[in-house]
């Protein structure tokens, strides 16, 4: 399973990279106005540092895992080259998990690691939102199963799917589009948590438990 610590230091580089093509590419003035930077403790704050350009979700079941870091904000670019991330860690080593978010229009401004050997688990549908609010959307579960080509494929040369005990054995990730609207306006956002040393319905209480910050 990839370490956290290396999940940490990819999406720092990402972030590096991301705003230096930011800084060469966008027009003189825009920095102010579009990038952010920030490490923040409340998701309340994060949302006001992204002036509300994202819908930004929280969870509200963390299998006991209390936030040990500060939330990572990151924006940059304008228009069709958007780029934002948000993402937060509950928990050290193991058991622990981290949720990465951003825009679903946008793309990423420090993109999430994914396993080599991470294969699909199933698709589950998850009700998300705020009481009376919520939505029931479908969910992609991943667990880190494969452990290399031969292991990854079955006989017919197609991809092997992990089973749900995998995903407390070798780690694993859920991703979902979720949706709310917000002041009258449809709102979507690709969420990702990726897991480590937890079960398969812990993994999707976590996502079940997602709830809009505004």
């Amino acid at each position: 399973m990839v370490p956290q610590s290396l999940v940490r230091m990819s999406v720092r580089t990402g972030v590096l990279i991301g705003l230096a093509a930011s800084l060469i590419f966008s027009a003189p003035g825009t920095f102010a106005a579009n990038d952010v930077v920030r490490s923040t403790n409340s998701y309340a704050d994060a949302d006001s540092a992204l002036a509300g350009q994202v819908q930004l979700w929280r969870p509200t079941f963390t299998a006991g895992l209390t936030k040990r870091r500060n939330i990572d904000v990151t924006a940059y670019g304008v228009g069709p080259a958007r780029a934002t991330f948000v993402g937060s860690t509950y928990g050290r080593r193991v058991p622990s998990f981290t949720m990465a978010q951003k825009g679903a229009a946008t793309s990423w401004a420090a993109k999430p690691v994914q396993h080599p050997t991470e294969r699909l688990v199933d698709t589950v549908a998850v009700r998300i939102g705020a009481p009376g609010g919520e939505r029931l959307i479908r969910a992609r579960v991943y667990a880190n199963c494969g452990a290399g080509t031969e292991a990854a494929t079955v006989g017919s040369g197609s991809p092997r799917r992990c089973e749900r005990r995998d995903v407390a054995r070798f780690g694993g990730a859920v991703a979902l589009l979720a949706r709310t609207t917000a002041g009258g306006v449809p709102q979507a956002t690709d969420v990702r948590i990726d897991s480590t040393g937890l079960s398969y319905q812990q993994l999707v209480r976590i996502a079940s438990g997602l709830r809009p910050v505004r």
